[in-house]
């Protein structure tokens, strides 16, 4: 057979050589669950059923062998490796409804998803599947179902700091800071304390650098030094003064009642493990726990899920795909699912391989990327559809601009057989789409950009927040800091100096009204009655309707296009009606954020009628952003050796493994057509980079179609002109 690429040399990982010790572990590991997997034995299977006489659901026709063993496996630890498109979902919806028809009381069941409409999602289907059963046993009943606790990670342990905060010593009136209010805490330390940062001719690093730094060195548990030295080499000169910061801030926060994401899994981690009440009170009430993508969890949610399943009567399941573990840059840590059988000896293994989304073509080449992963549980995705389809395809043109053309002209090209809707064109990093957003613009291609700021990141969003904020929190500095700024007259050290003042009086308003910080601003005597006006009201929606009156016109003096960023506060308001108090309104708002503005709000969803033209668009969206989605034909750019993989990753063997691993997501998004497109060459201060992606060039050529301008060419023919 042809060998493509056979004049392109790719370099092996310089750090290959040294993961040896580590890769040893992991295929051990592997290997030891891989004896465990169990068989979906009809017989078993049989037996297993007809124990549970009565059972409302017709689980053995609604489930094939492989999910149905999953579904009816309650007992001990198990690991479900569920491949892409195979149902996994749907899976843990039956095993939630098994467990209820089995007469596990729902407030011993535990699930742990990574967003909450995933959790919601489950627990309603269960609820639809019970529907009968539920109205015939007075012991089980539609509320009942709310009884089993789910969420993510963040809002369980959140819940639980709150709830137990007696038990653990804690404040339970702390505030939660996202992403944006720990960078902004963290520059506010910086600048109060005056770090002898300008001693050398290195910059200090900005707040979004220092913040990542402080979170994935404790996501990760590596010294803030050691991670510094290896990843942000530039910036070693800074270490003890970085070190230093990374203490104060925690203090601050400590200070203050300031949570961070990390904060809310690590405290209730720290708390499993030296509180030997708190622990068994959770590991007596949560008998059958549940984890989805376990693949993507970091160290101190496998430590929060070891801790309250150490006993051995404590039913785990964990479901995930070791195939799509592509977060390591928030912290995940691959290891934690191959390494499952390390951490659970007795814990058997189940395996979900058939696909229910692409077609035998699109899943050869799915299959065959998998095969070339180098550690992982064996799996063969396959379907059971009889139409073969079209193989991938891939084209490479002379440059980003022809690239942007060829996937337009395919667009229109299958317009007729598809919707708008039906596409996507899925980009390593953002800014690979941009070529393609103009190209789309041109040719009056209708698309939407998934991706950007989110909605609670927005600056007026996050300002009108701070007033919330701080009616729940006084202690809120952070807040306190991005509400004073705002007028003329207040600046940073004045904003200081007055957030002092209300700490040291109690938390009071009042010193907004002392003659020498009324005097900076008429504004503050404005907040002090907008403040103790709202501090009374009575609901959150009053609340919300009292900072807007105050806000906006403090917002059109410092935004030109205030008119367009108010429209958000209509999301906010019919937000704010959901909420009976303000501290679930924060919380909810800070764990599981809504993604979309008022632009999209409130359209509505395509129905049975047929399609809503204003959602009727192209997908345009960063692989990582795609994860869980799928679309009849995906489009996948950009892959050329140092785009994808991206240059960043060659020299090291773990991030060369997870680019594969996102091509490989990328890929098993596509239903039925998967076009695969490059460049030529791309240029940038980075580099020179011409080959083809790796990805593409280490399969078998039969695997896909090679597309040129004058014609397609197959596996009998070599591509020399790659």
């Amino acid at each position: 057979m042809t060998t493509i690429f056979a004049t392109h040399h790719y370099n092996y990982p310089q750090n290959f050589i040294d993961m040896k010790p580590k890769l040893t572990r992991l295929e051990q590991a592997i290997k030891k669950l891989e004896a465990n997997l169990l068989d979906a034995d009809n017989e078993v299977l049989e037996e297993r059923l007809s124990s549970h006489l009565g059972l409302q659901v017709d689980y053995a026709r609604e489930l094939n062998a492989n999910q149905l063993l999953a579904a009816t496996t309650i007992e001990g630890k198990v690991l479900v490796i569920a491949g892409a498109g195979s149902g996994k979902t749907k899976t843990l919806t039956y095993r939630t409804s098994y467990l209820i028809e089995n007469g596990v009381a729902p407030k011993e069941i535990l699930l742990l998803t990574f967003t909450r409409k995933a959790a919601n999602e489950i627990k309603s289907r269960a609820r639809t599947l019970l529907a009968s059963r539920l109205a015939d046993n007075s012991h089980i009943n539609g509320k009942a179902l709310n009884d089993i606790t789910s969420g993510t990670f963040h809002s369980f342990c959140n819940m639980l700091l709150r709830q137990y905060s007696g038990l653990l010593g804690i404040n339970p009136r702390f505030t939660i800071l996202d992403t944006g209010d720990s960078e902004d805490a963290i520059d506010l330390i910086h600048k109060e304390k005056k770090y002898p940062t300008k001693i050398t001719n290195q910059a200090f690093p900005r707040k979004k650098t220092l913040q990542n730094i402080f979170s994935t060195s404790r996501n990760r548990r590596i010294h803030i030094r050691d991670l510094i030295e290896n990843t942000y080499p530039d910036i070693a000169v800074h270490i003890p003064i970085i070190e230093q910061l990374a203490v104060d801030f925690h203090e601050y926060k400590r200070a203050n009642h300031l949570y961070d994401f990390d904060d809310i899994i690590s405290q209730v981690v720290r708390h499993l493990k030296h509180n030997d009440t708190f622990r068994q009170l959770l590991q007596k009430q949560y008998r059958y726990i549940m984890v989805d993508e376990y693949q993507d969890t970091n160290i101190p949610q496998k430590d929060l899920i070891d801790l309250i399943c150490a006993p051995m009567s404590v039913s785990l399941m964990v479901v995930g795909d070791d195939n799509q573990s592509i977060y390591a840059f928030r912290g995940a840590n691959y290891e934690n699912i191959l390494l499952f059988g390390e951490s659970y000896p007795e814990a058997k293994l189940i395996k979900l391989e058939q696909n229910y989304r692409s077609t035998p073509a699109v899943l050869d080449y799915i299959n065959a990327l998998s095969a070339q992963i180098t550690l992982g549980y064996q799996k063969q995705l396959y379907s059971d559809v009889s139409i073969e389809g079209t193989k991938p395809v891939f084209r490479r043109l002379s440059d980003e601009t022809k690239e942007a053309k060829y996937i337009a002209d395919k667009v229109i090209e299958l317009k007729p057989d598809y919707d708008y809707q039906d596409f996507a064109v899925l980009c390593r990093t953002s800014f690979q789409s941009n070529y393609v957003q103009l190209e789309f613009m041109e040719r009056n291609i209708p698309f939407i950009v998934v991706g950007g700021i989110r909605f609670i990141e927005r600056r007026h969003i996050k300002d009108v927040l701070a007033f919330v904020k701080i009616l729940y929190n006084p202690n809120d500095t952070i807040a306190w800091h991005r509400i004073l700024t705002l007028f003329k007259g207040v600046g940073a050290v004045t904003a200081t100096r007055l957030t002092q003042a209300i700490n040291a009086d109690n938390n009071s308003f009042e010193p907004l009204l002392a003659p020498s910080f009324a005097k900076k601003s008429p504004q503050l005597k404005s907040l002090h009655a907008t403040l103790t006006k709202a501090s009374q009201a009575a609901s959150v929606e009053m609340v919300i309707e009292l900072i807007l009156e105050f806000y906006i016109p403090v917002l059109k003096t410092i935004e030109e296009n205030w008119r367009e960023r108010s429209e958000d506060f209509r999301v906010l308001k019919n937000l704010a009606t959901e909420y009976d108090s303000l501290d679930k309104f924060l919380e909810n708002l800070a764990l599981d954020p809504p993604n979309d503005s008022v632009a999209t709000a409130g359209e509505p969803m395509q129905g049975e009628e047929g399609i809503d033209k204003n959602r009727d668009k192209v997908t345009i969206s960063t692989i990582h952003s795609a994860k869980g989605l799928e679309w009849p034909v995906v489009f996948v750019n950009s892959l050329v050796d140092g785009m994808t993989p991206h240059y960043r990753s060659l020299s090291d063997f773990e991030e060369l493994e997870e680019e594969r691993k996102l091509f490989y997501v990328a890929c098993s998004r596509a239903k039925s057509r998967l076009f695969l497109t490059a460049p030529d060459y791309f240029s940038s201060y980075s580099g020179y980079f011409d080959k083809p992606s790796r990805f593409i060039a280490e399969l078998p050529p039969d695997k896909l179609t090679v597309e040129t301008s004058k014609k397609s060419i197959n596996e009998s023919e070599n591509p020399i002109w790659w």
